[in-house]
């Protein structure tokens, strides 16, 4: 838990940035105003003259593949009559499938104009877009959060307001200059999307952080499976085709935590990719307030040990993450409650529960891993910062299992176990940092690890019991 001090620096920082200022705006491009501040709209000219443009798009002139048409859809968030609209032909490669917007004069940023708002409509959905800022060509992954920011509209068929948070470049001092779109990020696939009218539209600098025409969502109660009003409102993508979710009455009636009701049943396919699971999108947003919508609860069951991620989208399509371990055969694959603190974040309005995420000896995450059946209930965010009544989590395990003791030094963790065998170590990514036999004949053991931090140790004995211990080495 963070320190209370730190955590009202942040409540009241927010109360005042989204409440106390009058609002500003600064338009740069509208297809309504002469002179436009955004002068140049089109792809990337080397793509163009490269002929990537005329294989993959509509040609409306000569190499022209952006125009002004009229609005598609003004009953909604941009009742404007037009918007700029590019149309494909056939499934486009990521790679040259760059939307440059250059202003004619840089922008400094500031408070005041700090956030960027674009509206877009996007016919089918597709893999989604990435916006990269200053440059003709998109950045990098280490850039993403600061000068890159990857996405997807919520539904197909709608307006939805794109807010980018242009903090990095007000800290830098960097001026805006440019951003550019792929739009349609289809990074690994079989470049086989259907033919597809993408629009932009409004584009302004504002200090306003939440999408224009955003609802504000009340209560704590994020997802309940009982609630079929509230499942009605709410996007469900399992993102592979061979991963499966249903609603179905809770198949654990024995259960000490949730024994009735209904639950969600969320299959994980093996040809899933590592970040492919069950992802939410809500009707709205949900603010984080201090005290009062700080926690997110997550209960989740599973019939092996693993790890599960955590991930929201806040407000300004800026991506968070927590790892998990699920301690199954600690627990008898009971049901398990994930809590994460938010309160350094400002809102949720997507997550995602990845389940049993693994990451080789490299530090990279692992695809297609095996398949296998999880459950998840009662997503919730609440004022509540331990695991809700019934419940149990590691560092009560630890007392659990008063055989196995462990406790840290410098770079090194001892445990005591009898008739212990094999010992594993894992850090809070799900990397394997040590997986060795155990001398016999001892009820000590010393393992090394590379450095201090927060370690799972799972440790099997000549029985084949397995043991799990959560161990900071600090010191």
């Amino acid at each position: 838990m963070k320190k209370l001090f730190t955590v009202l620096l942040i409540s009241f920082g927010f109360l005042f940035t989204t409440q106390a200022q009058e609002p500003t705006e600064t338009l740069l491009l509208t297809g309504e105003t002469s002179p436009e501040l955004i002068t140049y709209y089109d792809f990337v000219e080397w793509a163009i003259d490269e002929g990537k443009m005329a294989d993959w798009y509509v040609d409306f002139g000569t190499q022209e593949y952006a125009i002004w048409t009229d609005n598609p859809e003004m009953e909604g968030i941009n009742p404007t009559e037009k918007a700029l609209f590019m149309e494909t032909i056939a499934g486009p490669d990521w790679w040259g499938n760059f939307f440059n917007f250059r202003l004619e004069t840089p922008i400094s940023i500031t408070e005041e104009n700090r956030y960027l708002h674009i509206f877009h409509y996007r016919e089918n959905l597709n893999n989604g877009w990435s916006f990269s800022l200053n440059n003709d060509t998109p950045l990098e992954d280490p850039d993403q959060g600061t000068l890159r920011f990857d996405g997807n509209n919520s539904l197909p068929g709608r307006w939805e307001d794109i807010v980018i948070d242009l903090g990095y470049l007000m800290d830098n001092e960097i001026a805006l200059e440019k951003f550019m779109v792929i739009v349609d990020k289809d990074w690994d696939g079989p470049r086989d999307n259907p033919p597809t009218k993408y629009y932009f539209d409004e584009i302004a600098l504002t200090n306003d952080p939440f999408p224009r025409g955003v609802e504000f969502l009340t209560g704590t109660d994020l997802l309940s499976f009982d609630s079929e009003d509230q499942l009605a409102e709410l996007i469900i993508d399992t993102q592979n085709e061979l991963n499966t979710f249903e609603v179905i009455e809770n198949p654990f009636t024995d259960s000490e935590v949730i024994s009735d009701g209904m639950v969600g049943h969320f299959y994980k396919s093996e040809t899933a990719s590592w970040w492919q699971g069950l992802n939410v999108s809500f009707p709205g947003i949900h603010l984080i307030e201090y005290e009062v919508k700080q926690y997110l609860h997550v209960y989740v069951r599973a019939e092996i040990d693993c790890f599960i991620q955590l991930h929201i989208v806040d407000n300004t399509d800026t991506h968070y993450t927590e790892m998990f371990y699920y301690p199954g055969s600690e627990i008898d694959g009971e049901w398990f409650d994930l809590v994460w603190d938010l309160s350094s974040y400002t809102a949720v309005k997507a997550m995602t529960v990845r389940f049993d995420v693994q990451v080789d000896e490299n530090g990279d995450y692992i695809n297609g891993t095996p398949a296998g059946d999880f459950w998840v209930d009662g997503i919730v965010l609440d004022d509540n910062p331990y695991e809700r009544e019934g419940t149990v989590n590691v560092d009560d395990l630890v007392n659990a299992q008063p055989t196995l003791r462990a406790w840290s030094g410098n770079q090194t963790i001892k445990f005591s176990q009898a008739d212990a065998s094999y010992a594993q170590v894992f850090d809070i990514l799900g990397r394997s940092i040590v997986s060795t036999p155990l001398a016999t004949g001892s009820d000590l053991h010393t393992l090394n690890v590379p450095q201090n931090g927060l370690y799972i140790l799972r440790v099997t004995n000549t029985s084949g019991v397995v043991s799990n211990v959560k161990v900071l080495v600090n010191r």
